[in-house]
């Protein structure tokens, strides 16, 4: 779960962590945290990791014709977290679509679906939004 600090905020998202809480820096907000760490919180206690980097992109507007108005012209002049992003004539501020890194693994025909999902940001931690046999679903990356 991530910590938020509206002063400072490391971009990233929280890792799922596999380690004992014990053992890392404790932390209140992100600004606690050394060399760009994120401040997550894990067993009920707020430590410093290395966050997992995401690119966030503009949802696809192929094929659709928005409203033909500038209702933005940056990201700067969008509330936090949104993106100044084309909605097919004109601009508006938008939820970014969330990249994570990695490949999706190759999918079998015996493979489990999980999570159904249409991006990556609908995935916990550093899963991934992959193609099944039964429709997108959530999976590790490779």
């Amino acid at each position: 779960k991530e910590v938020y600090d509206q002063n400072l905020t490391i971009h990233g998202h929280c890792p799922t962590y596999h380690g004992n809480p014990e053992w890392e820096r404790s932390c209140k907000w992100d600004r606690d945290c050394p060399d760009n760490l994120k401040c997550c919180m894990y067993m009920n206690k707020a430590v410093c990791v290395s966050p997992i980097i995401v690119n966030e992109v503009c949802p696809d507007t192929t094929g659709m014709i928005g409203i033909c108005v500038e209702l933005c012209t940056s990201d700067m002049s969008c509330p936090y977290g949104q993106k100044c992003c084309s909605n097919g004539c004109g601009h508006v501020c938008s939820n970014p679509i969330i990249v994570k890194p990695g490949d999706c693994p190759r999918h079998g025909l015996t493979q489990r679906c999980g999570k159904r999902c249409q991006h990556d940001g609908q995935c916990s931690a550093e899963m991934k939004c992959c193609p099944m046999s039964c429709g997108p679903a959530c999976r590790h990356p490779v």
